[in-house]
């Protein structure tokens, strides 16, 4: 009997010390349970030995004599015993990195109905985890992939197995990557409340972060989180994570123009693939290196890399990377008049119409659009019927969030995308857009913004200014976008004016009202980062807004700096008056506050200094003296 507890424990102390990403640990775990079951002659011991040594051999890369463990594990194990149902979870595994997804589908479908028969949880939940992960998300069916995950992760809270992180990161990322954003964030931080800092699962958790960011268009922040993520991977040896931050750090760096660097990145995970034999990423990032070859002004060697890509994910049925190497590849041959286009762009419209693979459209709006005008008047009657609808298409998929500022400056960020200050000064522009964001319903007929910016110009120029002033709005919001293409951010209907911001957008104006109705001044003042648009300070229309702003600026550090005062902290109450009399020096109720602080902390001269540049501006701006109590206390001082 302490045999079989010491064998167990050996096994345990492997799978906590791969997940811990002590890999060297792990293996010599798995080594020595393998030994105690064949001084056994316990063949199912033996069998569950070997498949443990094979998953740490899979974490290591090494998926050759991963292989090799799993066909020995097979074949020592009964027919109704959990040890057959590691293995043929391990064969799975196996073939889906270097064979054939049916073959991986196969094994996993084989070891859920084991595990279901000799009621094996343990197990069930990876098998289950495993067909989601490995075949629903490869073949591009991603409902079936979450409606899987979701009941591995069930089962593996049930269990309480220290696996069941690997669900959610299975979960989180197919959310990522179809553009579900909004689902993935949770989950994303569900991940962080769970995993282990520095351990096997989170390094895929930093690797989560970086796409979710990249995504979002944070590159400093996705190349930080993908860095910190390598760390990890070459200290647990996991060789598919490397392949994903190498793919990812390309993405970033081609899409901060820094070709060089995404062409080194995208190199390196070509190798890396292509080294261990993982074909499961090999198309993938193939179709990566292809198209930065083709941005670096290399088309031939792109062309070549992305029909390999399409072979190659044919064959493995990969069907989600296979639309996107043929749309990049449809692109190519279009801007080369190359007539092949015709073809492999139906090949990938139809895919990602019939498949709901919209993002691809979306994520690459700049590619999809001259497609979409070339063959949308195709001979092709159904081309151009496919085109047209990814037109509709497009239009129902949810923009990017804006964040924009107003105070202290103007900033627009949408999506990744920074505005330049200067198209905004163009034709009005970004005073349009300040001028909806103002009204409640950001909505605006042409007579109220023709009065704001026009009214001494004739009916005629103020339709010319009014259809000038909207479309370079239009085009900033959305700058790829054709003449013919609805805006989804701002529509011109009958006259009127509508901006349309999609959820998590942020305007500082409106969060620092928030914060004042809610009465959360710290985090008011923090946000106030100066004047509501200083830039346009002769705009009649800005100095309502400004001046409303700044009051409750001023309401929020003096009420700020009365809590100090009554916190018994003189020098930061001072600090706070001093803010307010920045915006207005006749403030008296800052001076008789900043006047008591200094004397608490012995200040006299201090105290002097603030009364007296308050009476000089009185005397001088008002012809005025300050009131009786601040008179009184300065005599007292003196």
């Amino acid at each position: 009997m302490s045999s079989s507890i010491s064998f167990e424990g050996l096994l345990n102390q492997s799978l906590d010390q791969e997940l811990d990403g002590e890999i060297a640990a792990s293996l010599k775990n798995a080594r020595a349970a393998l030994e105690q079951a064949q001084s056994l002659g316990d063949a199912d011991a033996c069998a569950e030995a070997l498949a443990r040594l094979g998953n740490v051999h899979y974490r290591l890369g090494h998926f050759k004599k991963m292989g090799e463990f799993a066909r020995q594990s097979l074949s020592m194990a009964g027919q109704k015993t959990r040890a057959r149902a590691d293995a043929l979870i391990l064969l799975g595994v196996h073939a889906f990195e270097t064979g054939s997804l049916e073959d991986a589908e196969s094994y996993f479908l084989g070891a859920a109905d084991l595990c279901r028969q000799i009621d094996y949880p343990h197990s069930l939940f990876r098998a289950l985890h495993d067909i989601a992960a490995c075949i629903y998300s490869m073949r591009g069916q991603y409902n079936l992939a979450l409606a899987n995950d979701e009941e591995a992760y069930r089962i593996a809270c049930q269990i309480d197995s220290p696996q069941q992180l690997a669900p959610l990161i299975a979960m989180c990322n197919v959310c990522i990557d179809i553009g579900l954003l909004d689902r993935a964030q949770p989950l994303l931080e569900k991940i962080h409340h769970c995993v282990a800092p520095q351990s096997y699962y989170y390094g895929y958790y930093l690797m989560l972060v970086a796409k979710f960011a990249q995504f979002e268009g944070d590159f400093s922040l996705a190349l930080s989180s993908y860095d910190q993520a390598r760390i990890i991977s070459e200290k647990t040896g996991d060789i598919p994570l490397r392949v994903f931050i190498s793919l990812g750090n390309s993405y970033c760096n081609r899409k901060m123009d820094k070709l060089s660097c995404a062409s080194e990145w995208a190199n390196d995970a070509v190798e890396w693939a292509s080294r261990t034999g993982n074909r499961r990423m090999l198309g993938r990032v193939l179709t990566e290196r292809g198209f930065v070859a083709w941005v670096s002004g290399s088309p031939h060697l792109a062309e070549t890399d992305l029909r390999t890509a399409i072979q190659d994910l044919t064959e493995r049925q990969q069907f989600f990377d296979l639309t996107l190497a043929q749309f990049y590849l449809a692109a190519l041959l279009h801007s080369n008049r190359n007539p092949e286009a015709e073809i492999v762009w139906q090949q990938a419209v139809e895919r990602i119409l019939t498949r709901d693979y919209g993002c691809i459209l979306d994520r690459n709006r700049e590619l999809a659009y001259p497609l979409i005008a070339a063959f949308a008047n195709s001979k092709n009657s159904t081309l151009a019927e496919l085109s047209i609808r990814c037109i509709t298409y497009l239009q129902l998929m949810p923009p990017p969030p804006v964040h924009i500022q107003l105070l202290g400056g103007y900033q627009i960020k949408l999506g990744g995308r920074m505005i330049d200050y200067h198209q905004l000064r163009k034709r009005r522009a970004g005073e349009l857009l300040a001028l909806l964001l103002l009204e409640k319903g950001r909505s605006l007929t042409f007579d109220q913004i023709a009065d704001t910016f026009w009214g001494d110009k004739d009916t005629k120029n103020i339709q010319m200014l009014f259809h000038q002033a909207t479309s370079s709005l239009r085009r900033i919001l959305e700058s790829q976008l054709p003449e013919k293409f609805s805006s989804r951010y701002l529509s011109v209907i009958e006259g009127s004016v509508t901006l349309t911001l999609p959820p998590r957008s942020t305007i500082d104006i409106e969060v620092f009202e928030k914060h004042c109705l809610e009465e959360d001044w710290e985090n008011a003042l923090a946000i106030y980062s100066g004047d509501f648009l200083p830039g346009y300070l002769y705009s009649g229309w800005s100095t309502a807004p400004r001046e409303r702003l700044k009051r409750l600026y001023l309401r929020t550090i003096l009420i700020l700096a009365h809590r100090q005062w009554e916190a018994r902290h003189p020098r930061e109450a001072i600090d706070l008056c001093l803010r307010a009399l920045e915006i207005d020096p006749w403030q008296e109720d800052a001076v008789l506050l900043c006047m008591q602080a200094c004397l608490a902390l012995n200040d006299r001269p201090g105290a002097i200094r603030v009364y007296q540049e308050l009476e000089r501006s009185l005397v001088e701006d008002l012809k005025t003296e300050p009131q009786a109590c601040l008179q009184e206390l300065y005599r007292s001082i003196i």
